[in-house]
Formats: structure tokens, sequence, C-alpha cells
């Protein structure tokens, strides 16, 4: 292995491109092996020690003449690789972090459609508490979701048919829906074919 000495520093620091280009071919392959063993991606490393040349050569002036190129140079190239290994990781992180919360809401899916009892769903007892919670409301909120779950009217409608806001509307809904979501806990597959309606 060729040695850079100190006045080779100096010649590449004085823009010797002659110096630089033997730089280039002596060390070029070195640290493609080296980043290759960590990025793994032929293209990718290729870049990331073109790169670090590049610097080399755009910040040559500010170096110190006593500076060990060949160590400056591998410092960059390692800070390359270990950035977009923490990117790839953060992105495999992420990546996991979505799947499960997919997984999770698939597996939540797949027992609420399995506890699912079409039978149970038009019961009397289910019929019943929906009656009792509808007996309890105000007469507004008692005329907005019959009008919204029931008459299948939007929430424009309903405001308009009832002079009140739109907001006004989805604050009566929101109301009801946390309500019967309470009294219908045991009903979980009821309340969902319920809020969708």
């Amino acid at each position: 292995m060729i040695l850079f000495d100190r006045d080779f520093s100096a010649k590449i620091i004085n823009g010797d491109k002659k110096a630089f280009d033997l730089l280039f071919r002596v060390l070029y392959s070195r640290l493609l092996s080296f980043t290759l063993t960590y990025v793994r991606d032929k293209p990718i490393a290729e870049n990331m020690v073109q790169d670090a040349f590049l610097l080399l050569w755009e910040r040559r002036e500010t170096l110190h003449p006593d500076s060990n190129i060949q160590a400056w140079l591998l410092t960059v190239v390692k800070n390359n690789a270990l950035n977009h290994i923490n990117r790839q990781k953060r992105q495999v992180n992420m990546e996991q972090i979505y799947t499960s919360r997919i997984i999770g809401e698939l597996d939540l899916r797949i027992s609420s459609l399995k506890a699912c009892d079409p039978e149970a769903m038009f019961s009397n007892e289910v019929e019943s508490i929906i009656q009792k919670v509808l007996e309890s409301l105000p007469e507004q909120g008692r005329k907005v979701i019959i009008m919204s779950r029931f008459d299948d009217m939007s929430n424009k409608e309903i405001a308009e048919k009832l002079g009140i806001t739109i907001k006004g509307v989805e604050y009566h809904i929101t109301k009801i829906l946390k309500l019967l979501r309470t009294e219908l806990k045991d009903y979980l597959y009821f309340l969902l074919f319920f809020m969708i309606y």
C-alpha cells in the first residue's frame, strides 16, 4: 500500500490534479470494498466513495497540511455509510410499526366479525337498549339521530330541517354515539353496523 505522506497531502491541498488522480486510483477500490461491507448496495457504495473524493477536492484548501488524507476519506465514507444504515433502520422500524398496526386492525376485524351473530344483532334485547337510549335523549338529539341513522339524511339536510348548524348536528351525533357505545358495549358488531349505517 502506498503511504501518502505530508508532502503528498500538501500537493492535493494545493490543487495538484496528478496527485489527486493517483490518490483516487490507489484508494478508490479499497474504500469501495470497505463501504460495500456495510452498505451492501454497489451503486450506493460507489456514490458514497465518489462523493467522498469530490468533497475532498472541494474542501482541500481547508485541510491542515498535516492531515492524513486516507483517514479523512475513510471517515467521510464511514459517516456516509452510518447515515445510510441508520436511515434504513428507521425505515424498517416504521414498516414494522405500520405492519403491526395493520395486523392489529385485521385481528380486531376478524374477531369482531367472528363474534357477529346476525340473529342477535336484531334481537329484542338490542332493540330495547336502542329504544331506551333514544327515549332518554332530549327531543333535539333524538330527532338528529333518527334523521341521520334511520332516515339516511345528510348532516346538512338535518341542519336545514331543524334550523341548527352542521356543527350542532355533528355534536348531537357524536354525543349519542358515545352513549350508544357505552350501552351496547357487549354488542360491538351491532354498534359498528349502526355507526356506518
